[in-house]
């Protein structure tokens, strides 16, 4: 299944490097989403580039059953368009 993003408050991040599978280091983090705290994990080299608890970042989900890996990303904190935040401007468009 298709990976979505959204934006996330980081509420904590652990001091423990862990390692997958593949090798790649991460650290497991908390962050909210929806006003509640999930479980999820942050690359260890995107940890690295500066995070700041407290700060929203985007975050991609991935549907694995019934379980949804988290993941922060940490390239912008911007907010994530949608549809809602521009539909004024879509509505002028004449076909």
């Amino acid at each position: 299944m298709e990976t979505i993003k959204t934006q996330g408050k980081l509420i904590f991040v652990a001091d423990a490097i862990k390692e997958n599978v593949n090798g790649t280091k991460f650290r497991t983090c908390t962050v909210e989403i929806k006003n509640k705290e999930y479980y999820a994990k942050i690359w260890e080299k995107s940890f690295q580039n500066g995070v700041v608890v407290g700060t929203d970042y985007t975050c991609e989900l991935q549907p694995d059953g019934d379980t949804v890996w988290i993941t922060v990303l940490n390239g912008s904190s911007a907010n994530i368009a949608t549809m809602h935040d521009f539909t004024d401007l879509f509505a002028t468009i004449t076909v």
